[in-house]
């Protein structure tokens, strides 16, 4: 699906501490799979579980893959966040509000993930917020992010490998659209 011309792309490399959090997490699945094995070499694991652990454990390992963001794409008709399955589309005229925000002023440790990853390959999903919140996280890295809010009242949050320049061609697109204006936040 095209979303018009690029104009400004940014990796979602994963940071420190969600590439820490990866391999400690496909470890854990590595080791499921071996046990997994084990057992059914050993003969203590019927085939049916067998079939059934494997599928569980490559679910788990895959899935969160194939929906974490790869990119954060500003083209001419809005913002993409691009992923394997479903990327994302926030259309410029959708958006009421973008800041720069430091990820640890709005997550806390009693956040709810409603649905998503709170680490695997990124922490993406919904998310109840004590901050903001219901929210939308797509963040591949801690520190600064993006906030942007919809005009409906979504919430979501990226992070871009270069976020003050993004911030900047995000919000400067948006403004010099000329019919778009971003408001005050309340």
């Amino acid at each position: 699906m095209s979303y018009g011309h690029v104009i400004y792309f940014s990796k979602a490399s994963l940071g420190a501490l969600i590439k820490t959090l990866t391999t400690i997490f496909a470890l854990l699945v590595l080791l499921l799979i071996a046990l997994t094995l084990y057992f059914y070499a050993e003969e203590r694991l019927p085939s049916g579980a067998l079939v059934f652990m494997l599928t569980v454990a490559i679910v788990i390992a895959v899935m969160p893959y194939l929906y974490s963001p790869r990119a954060y794409v500003l083209t001419h008709e809005g913002l993409v966040i691009k992923r394997i399955l479903n990327s994302i589309f926030i259309p410029y005229s959708e958006i009421a509000y973008v800041s720069l925000v430091d990820f640890n002023e709005v997550f806390s440790a009693v956040d709810i993930e409603v649905w998503g990853s709170n680490g695997y390959c990124g922490i993406f999903g919904y998310f109840k917020m004590l901050k903001l919140g219901y929210a939308n996280l797509y963040v591949t890295r801690i520190g600064k992010c993006i906030l942007i809010e919809k005009l409906n009242g979504e919430k979501y949050v990226i992070s871009p490998e270069n976020p003050e320049a993004f911030f900047r061609v995000f919000k400067s697109y948006i403004e010099l659209r000329g019919k778009y204006y971003l408001r005050k936040r309340r």
